[in-house]
């Protein structure tokens, strides 16, 4: 046989090997994937289980050829019940109503990704698709006007009401006065912005890896010296967390930046901060890390209520209470720093953003799904009472 035959058949080989290869990952991930969306996204799984049923009656008979024919008929068949019972479940969860303690705010089930914090002048506030801003009260939407940026990448509220915004794609950051109601704009380090966190009288700001504050007095930036690279930054009542390749915390404007303790692997936490205590969290579709450190303590492992939290809102006058929002699993409250959970319902709406009013003792998540459920939901907290004491809360999350 000559050397051309040989590479011939070697190329044939090698494709029959990868188209193999990668069926039986496509089949894998078909078989799984339905089971994965109910736990959060029931019409991902209906989805998913229909490509599922088209794979196994098109292509997982070639896949199992191998096998003798009585077990790949049993194989396609199984594949065929398990698909079309996830796809049933699916359209079952789908069809159910959203859960009825959660209400739906008129007029923004049309908005997509919109970003929500409370402001202890204009209460609830929204900048929604394209940009614009707008307040909710009792007589409906109240139009706060749009910032000279456009849609924000960060959308945060300080303790005076004062709203601010990162705009995307340009190095500086718009400023709406609440007692004028007008917007301004001031300039930022240059850079990629990759978190925003305002307090009282100082602005913290993660641009290129590299932490900057803003002294809102005297209007100048200088940035904080670490031995590392800061992913995301976390401030509430003069607390602050800087979370990176090392993770940082500070006690007090006047205090020093302390190094604690990080994870082995380096991977972006996001932080949350009040009362004293601190949280940090990293999550993705398939688990959750979440670390509390109590006031004067370092940072423990707590066990998550859901595999994939994305936002945390703690109480201002209470750090230990604080209220998570995951992807489709629902929202949840604890009361003890994260030890034990309690659910508040909304499975099936991706929260990509939280607010909470402490001292009215309401929650709102806005939901990311960008097709279905979309909008912002909000309901009164079943558990303990308002914290008179609290300040309105900004939430802080993963853009």
């Amino acid at each position: 046989m000559d050397v051309g035959r040989i590479l011939v058949r070697a190329a044939v080989g090698g494709y029959r090997l990868g188209s193999y290869v990668m069926l039986a990952f496509i089949g894998a991930v078909l078989l799984i994937a339905p089971w994965w969306a109910l736990s959060g996204i029931p019409v991902m799984a209906v989805l998913f289980a229909a490509l599922g049923v088209w794979f196994d009656v098109g292509a997982l008979d070639d896949l199992f050829a191998w096998t003798p024919a009585r077990l790949r008929w049993v194989i396609v068949r199984l594949a065929i019940l398990s698909h079309l019972v996830a796809g049933v479940w699916g359209v079952v969860a789908w069809a159910r109503p959203i859960d009825p303690s959660w209400t739906l705010l008129a007029g923004s089930e049309e908005w997509n990704s919109p970003r929500i914090v409370f402001s202890s002048v204009d209460g609830f506030v929204v900048q929604a698709g394209g940009g614009n801003v707008w307040a909710h009260g009792d007589d409906g939407w109240r139009d706060l006007g749009g910032p000279p940026g456009g849609d924000a990448w960060e959308f945060c509220a300080a303790p005076d009401g004062t709203l601010w915004t990162a705009p995307r794609g340009t190095a500086r950051l718009d400023q709406r006065d609440p007692a004028t109601g007008r917007w301004r704009s001031l300039g930022r380090p240059p850079g990629e912005l990759r978190s925003l966190a305002v307090g009282a009288s100082e602005l913290f700001a993660v641009v290129d890896g590299a932490l900057h504050r803003l002294d809102m007095a005297k209007g100048t930036w200088s940035e904080e010296q670490f031995e590392g690279r800061v992913h995301t930054v976390a401030l509430g009542g003069g607390t602050a967390v800087a979370l990176g390749t090392a993770w940082w915390s500070r006690e007090g404007e006047a205090g020093e930046w302390l190094s604690e303790p990080a994870p082995e692997a380096i991977v972006y936490f996001y932080g949350a901060v009040a009362g004293g205590w601190r949280y940090a969290r990293h999550g993705n579709i398939w688990s959750t890390d979440l670390r509390v450190a109590p006031p004067g303590r370092l940072f423990e492992p707590r066990t998550p209520p859901v595999s994939d939290m994305r936002v945390m809102v703690p109480d201002p006058a209470d750090g230990s209470r604080v209220i998570a929002g995951s992807w489709g699993e629902g929202i949840w409250a604890s009361d003890d720093g994260g030890a034990t959970w309690t659910a508040l319902g909304l499975e099936r709406v991706q929260a990509g953003g939280l607010a909470v009013d402490w001292r009215s003792g309401v929650v709102c998540v806005a939901s990311h799904n960008t097709i279905w459920d979309r909008g912002v939901y909000c309901r009164r907290l079943p558990l303990g009472h308002p914290s008179a004491g609290s300040e309105l809360m900004a939430p802080t999350g993963s853009p």
